[in-house]
């Protein structure tokens, strides 16, 4: 029988506190109007802990178009990354008409001292 999964893709991320930490991840969708959500959290409590600044660019070559997200976190937002369990995921909406939210990214998270 097969599955169909909306599971999003893995991701973990692992990090230095106190660092600042960027990293791009590219996608075969124009992302152009989408709404963009990224957010660490606390998997134990639910609590958010820091949102990465994000910046879009797209660009199309031989009619395809890619969208490229980096996201950036600050040495501050990094050094608050002490919890023993934290999560992170993206996800982005759609523009009108027919908005959903979808999370496309998501996995652990690991911030060592130096």
């Amino acid at each position: 029988m097969a599955t169909f999964s909306a599971l999003p893709g893995e991701l973990n991320l692992s990090l230095v506190r106190g660092d600042e930490f960027t990293f791009a991840a590219t996608f075969n969708v124009n992302l152009t109007s989408y709404t963009l959500q990224a957010s660490i959290y606390n998997d134990t409590t639910n609590v958010e802990i820091a949102a990465p600044a994000m910046v879009m660019t797209t660009t199309t070559t031989g009619g395809v178009t890619t969208s490229t997200v980096n996201f950036t976190l600050t040495e501050t937002q990094t050094a608050l990354l002490t919890a023993a369990r934290m999560r992170w995921y993206f996800r982005w909406v759609t523009p009108s008409p027919g908005v959903f939210t979808r999370t496309v990214l998501a996995g652990t998270v690991r911030a060592t001292k130096a």
